[in-house]
């Protein structure tokens, strides 16, 4: 149900100082320190400059890393095995690219809505410098025939092997036409799930959109911007980590908040802080002390409202604390990638915030239910772990 194609990127010649995170998780401290390194990703997907100026400044950083064979292209069509290892856990899955316009068919299934804002940034920008540059987390059902092709592939000699961030990157190059082809047959019957970079993916799909309009072509013409750069990984090769809230200010008191959600939680009051050790439990912290929510009534309309974000936005945020919107209410923001509950507790205790959520990590198995019946889930349900590497593979959209 996806159609699947091999690539002719450009690829850095030194991956460990080129490649960073993904642009959204980066943090200012380490933008301004990558900024240092002039051969750094950095400079094309957080570019420097106010308005216009910063995406005129990420298409000459590209240019840039062109010129001085910082980036050079592969000659032959290709699709990439990308693993990461460390001692707790290791995934992978392939670099390749998938039609865009499995996209607007529904083949790649989304789960999440977009925001207007990051998705216009994001066009601009893949707009003015013509490259992808950041991986789109696809997931397709566990395939023992897909996976065992991975396996075979990745016995020849990885092209890069190296650290970084807590984890070794290896990365495997296949430019044989008859193992590309099998492996677009057994893609044929499959359909793919976007794990994380909905904006990446959507910004991709406007581009196309672009180019059709001003270049008058058939939808089915070939160009490297008919297809999304994707990381494309196995459903059981993802580790999942909650996506947890932080209130900054309660409009209530402590013991009125406890009150008000006594009607749908059974409220437990803990000695430490804790993860939740399953679905439908819920921790909190607030204003220093830690309750265990336990969901009373367990019967739901659909599987989007047994998540537990949805119960706590449905239950709690929004008829509480009155966050209807938390993509834009300035009262919340988001944690992502910490499981350690006594680091969670320092957001209440040294922060000045009032109130932690910790939740249990949603199922990839919800979020493909979720996603095939059309379903959306609210933002920022999950955080993928680790982050894929942006900048180990550049899709030139602007060559033929």
């Amino acid at each position: 149900m996806v159609l699947i194609t091999p690539l002719k990127p450009y690829i850095p010649v030194n991956p460990e100082e080129f490649c960073t995170n993904p642009y959204d998780i980066i943090s200012k401290e380490e933008e301004n320190e990558l900024k240092r390194n002039s051969k750094s990703l950095i400079h094309l997907i957080l570019p420097d400059g106010e308005g216009d100026e910063i995406y005129q400044n990420a298409a000459k950083a590209y240019n840039n890393f062109k010129e001085k064979r910082i980036i050079e292209q592969e000659e032959s069509p290709s699709i990439f095995i990308y693993r990461q290892e460390s001692v707790n856990f290791s995934h992978q899955g392939l670099i390749m690219g998938v039609a865009l316009q499995d996209y607007e068919d529904g083949n790649i299934v989304k789960h999440e809505h977009t925001r207007e804002k990051p998705l216009k940034d994001r066009t601009n920008h893949i707009v003015s410098s013509d490259v992808a540059a950041g991986l789109v987390w696809t997931v397709f059902q566990a395939n023992k025939k897909i996976n065992t092709l991975i396996e075979i592939i990745k016995k020849k000699e990885s092209k890069f092997n190296f650290e970084k961030y807590g984890y070794r990157h290896l990365l495997w190059q296949e430019t044989d036409p008859k193992v590309i082809q099998k492996l677009k047959g057994l893609f044929k019957n499959e359909k793919i799930y976007i794990a994380d970079g909905h904006h990446r993916a959507a910004s991709a799909a406007e581009y196309r959109k672009i180019k059709l309009e001003k270049s008058g072509v058939d939808k089915s013409t070939k160009a490297p911007w008919q297809n999304l750069l994707s990381y494309v990984a196995s459903d059981d090769q993802i580790c999942i980590l909650p996506y947890n809230r932080v209130i900054k200010k309660l409009p209530l008191t402590e013991n009125d908040f406890l009150k008000r959600i006594e009607s749908d939680f059974e409220t437990l009051s803990m000695k430490n802080a804790f993860n939740p050790e399953k679905k439908n439990e819920i921790a909190i912290c607030i204003k220093g002390s830690w309750y265990k929510l336990l969901v009373k009534n367990k019967k739901f309309k659909t599987k989007r409202d047994s998540l537990d974000v949805a119960i706590l936005q449905d239950k709690i945020l929004e008829p509480i604390l009155n966050i209807k919107d938390p993509r834009s209410d300035e009262n919340i923001f988001f944690v992502g990638g910490i499981q350690d509950p006594k680091e969670m507790e320092k957001y209440v205790t040294n922060e000045g915030n009032d109130l932690f959520v910790n939740l249990y990590p949603i199922d990839i198995r919800d979020l493909e239910s979720i996603a095939d019946k059309g379903g959306v889930m609210p933002p920022k349900s999950t955080w993928f772990d680790p982050k894929v590497l942006s900048g180990l593979i550049l899709h030139d959209l602007g060559e033929n």
